[in-house]
């Protein structure tokens, strides 16, 4: 006898019953007034743990038990099933049950590591210019809500500036989704990212920096570079598959949810992979030396970020605020900081600066962009 709870399917009443069965195979309830049943027809739950089990009928009654052994015994006797239990055995070996959690340790690493971003740009490569414009929609408006203020550049230095960027555009095909867009930075500080849908954003912090427009330019091609590889829409598409790829493992909805909002902060960080960096750089060099523009320009504007994260960067823009050519004087105080930062020689010091946190080692990217 094995005891248990019998629902008829038709009220969630529960009667308390005894199930037995016989060897030519028929089920039936001590205390019901039932016709016993073909074991055959009744469909049983696998044995997971010490979970109740299930028997249910065809008439959709439901039996539920505790007796796990009693059931086992019954299905073993009744039934030729080789796989019956598998689960139960499988989950009671220790060994089975770590090489399990191991294997999927590994492949999720592997999965994350190289499997997303090679179908991400494989993705990216192959959509239309109209699913980037679509991606991007929506999220420079959300960055100036988060990050942003209106730029403070006058009308006529936007002006200049854009068509310096325009001027670069004419050599570069498929470019006509371009624009260039200037915010005042505020926390994010001087920076320089692209977005998915063509849009390029300059900072304010970031053209202050610059002595001359050819080392704002340079930058420009490097963030062209960012777009002609599709990286805002491929980091886009890793993000949102490492989301879809959590909610698979673990079920749950909410951490997904805030990988895919948190994109947004992942672009305006610059987040983008070594490989895309990399990427990025090589398009820009092999642009300058093309049309001959001198690529030390970008080791300069390196130099500059990098010491714009200074504190004595920070003390000495706060003492010129509001002064008498402080134009010339933040030149002074950002060339200031690049020495400083020589004399420190902390060009591999990544905790200077946010910025270069994904990056390749910013001595490496300078080097490359230095003339023999």
């Amino acid at each position: 006898m094995i005891k248990g709870s019998y629902f008829n399917g038709e009220t969630s009443a529960k009667k308390d019953v005894s199930l037995y069965y016989k060897e030519d195979g028929l089920v039936g309830f001590n205390e019901l007034d039932i016709d016993e049943i073909s074991f055959n027809d009744i469909n049983i739950s696998s044995r997971i743990g010490n979970t109740p089990r299930y028997l249910n009928f065809p008439d959709g009654a439901q039996f539920e038990t505790l007796d796990n052994a009693s059931i086992d015994e019954m299905v073993e006797k009744l039934a030729n099933d080789p796989l019956h239990g598998l689960a139960h055995k499988l989950e009671s070996a220790k060994s089975f049950v770590l090489f399990t959690v191991a294997t999927v340790i590994i492949f999720g690493w592997l999965f994350i590591q190289y499997g997303i971003p090679a179908f991400s740009k494989q993705i990216a490569e192959l959509l239309p210019d109209e699913a980037s414009q679509y991606m991007g929609q929506g999220v420079l408006d959300a960055m100036d809500k988060g990050f942003f203020s209106e730029s403070k550049l006058t009308e006529k230095r936007q002006k200049e500036l854009t068509a310096l960027f325009n001027g670069l555009l004419k050599n570069i095909e498929g470019s006509k989704n371009y624009q260039l867009k200037f915010r005042l930075g505020g926390k994010i500080r001087a920076n320089a990212f692209a977005l998915p849908d063509g849009t390029i954003v300059f900072t304010d912090e970031l053209i202050n920096l610059a002595e001359h427009d050819s080392e704002i330019v340079s930058i420009m091609l490097h963030e062209i570079g960012h777009l002609k590889r599709h990286h805002s829409l491929r980091a886009t598409i890793q993000q949102f598959s490492l989301a879809m790829f959590v909610m698979v493992i673990t079920g749950d909805v909410s951490t997904s949810s805030s990988i895919i909002t948190a994109i947004p902060v992942m672009l305006v960080e610059s987040g983008f992979s070594q490989d895309m960096e990399t990427e990025a750089d090589s398009y820009s060099l092999e642009y300058m030396l093309k049309h001959k523009i001198n690529p030390n320009n970008f080791a300069t504007m390196m130099e500059k970020l990098e010491a714009s994260y200074m504190p004595e960067y920070t003390v000495c823009m706060e003492a010129i605020n509001g002064s008498v050519n402080q134009k010339v004087k933040a030149i002074k105080c950002i060339n200031d900081a690049v020495k400083l930062s020589k004399d420190e020689n902390n060009e591999d010091d990544k905790s200077t600066m946010d910025y270069f946190s994904t990056h390749p080692s910013s001595k490496e990217r300078m080097d490359r962009f230095r003339l023999k």
